[in-house]
């Protein structure tokens, strides 16, 4: 029977895209694995600080094996992540690409989430979760949270599903494809 490996894809796809934009609830993350940043370029300081938790977050995680873990800059306000991720427990393994946007406001945020083309998405979540990687990066949980999910494709046959999320955790935009590769 079939329907349980992808069941199982289907739930690390979005504890992936949780971890993500939210995080774990792992409360003590280590520092030690930095964001690669340019030296001539300077970046927002959340937004760095926010790429580093869910660095440090994704390499934690025992039943991960990291195959990437990618941040090229687009400018000094938005990073683009590329990831794969074995999962020991699904035998799968995950592509992520997120690109990540902070706004001078959650207004701003917003604005531009309310812009965003979500037609075939669905309001997946507006509760965040307690010590996920928004409050880790600032101390606090965000006043504004809001996940949209598109799942496209069938579900059942893996090389025809692509995960899709957009998020805001107050004036940070995550925008989310994930695939399995393997």
């Amino acid at each position: 029977m079939q329907f349980k490996p992808i069941t199982a894809i289907v739930v690390l796809l979005l504890v992936v895209a949780s971890l993500l934009v939210s995080g774990c609830s792992s409360s003590n993350p280590s520092t030690t694995n930095q964001t690669p940043t340019s030296s001539t370029a300077t970046h927002d300081t959340l937004l760095e600080n926010f790429l580093v938790v869910v660095k440090n977050r994704t390499y934690e995680e025992k039943n991960w094996s990291v195959k990437a873990f990618e941040v090229t800059w687009i400018n000094s306000t938005s990073a683009r992540l590329e990831e794969s991720i074995f999962n020991k427990t699904a035998n799968a393994t995950i592509n992520h690409v997120v690109t990540y946007m902070v706004f001078p406001t959650t207004q701003d945020a917003t604005n531009y989430l309310n812009a965003t083309n979500k037609t075939a998405y669905s309001l997946s979540s507006t509760q965040y979760t307690s010590g996920g990687v928004y409050q880790n990066a600032t101390g606090h949980a965000p006043t504004v949270y809001k996940e949209y999910v598109w799942n496209e494709g069938n579900e059942f046959v893996m090389s025809q599903y692509t995960y899709h999320a957009i998020s805001q955790s107050d004036n940070i935009i995550g925008i989310d494809t994930g695939k399995r590769i393997s």
